[in-house]
């Protein structure tokens, strides 16, 4: 990883107990993982509801499976943003030398779920189209079940996929922007 977007006097920090630029550089990633895991738990209401008013057209309730199965894919993706959640204050909690933990198994642990939430939020997709249909694309269980979608969504990339990180923050496209117009400035002169 490259150090260009920080300060000199932040970089010697790495290595000592208490890491206040690592703090400093992930604590929003803390935030995201918080916004996502609240997107998580919206996702779960909509989803609930969407089992609540699932229309039974035959008395069977044939089409209600699928709406069960979008609430049980947002419960899933909810533990996995709150093991995120989790795996994020520990860190920095770490990192502030507040207490000691061990973020290699931390890791490991937070990338491993991450993988997870691929195919929970695919799952999730296909229940809610399947959902959708069954109760018809007009109902008020079909727009709950599109809303829960759209937590999900948010919630996968909020936090889902925000992994521990204990080398410091990813290299996100603004990163790379930087990087790439920092090139092209010293290419010029």
């Amino acid at each position: 990883m490259r150090d260009e977007g920080y300060g000199p006097q932040q970089i010697p920090d790495y290595g000592l107990r208490v890491q206040p630029a690592l703090v400093e550089r992930m604590t929003p990633q803390l935030r995201l993982t918080q916004l996502g895991t609240l997107a998580a738990l919206c996702a779960v209401v909509a989803a609930v509801l969407a089992v609540v008013v699932f229309p039974d057209f035959t008395g069977l309730e044939t089409g209600s499976g699928w709406a069960v199965a979008v609430a049980v894919s947002a419960v899933l993706l909810l533990a996995i943003c709150a093991i995120q959640l989790l795996a994020w204050r520990r860190a920095l909690s770490e990192w502030r030398g507040e207490r000691d933990y061990d973020l290699t198994a931390l890791a490991r642990l937070s990338w491993a779920v991450h993988l997870v939430t691929y195919a929970v939020v695919l799952f999730a997709l296909w229940g809610c189209i399947a959902g959708s249909v069954a109760a018809g694309m007009t109902s008020v269980a079909a727009a709950l079940l599109a809303l829960s979608l759209l937590f999900l969504v948010l919630a996968q990339v909020l936090a889902g996929v925000q992994y521990l990180r204990i080398e410091g923050p990813s290299g996100t496209i603004p990163g790379h922007l930087r990087r790439l117009g920092a090139e092209i400035r010293r290419r010029r002169s």
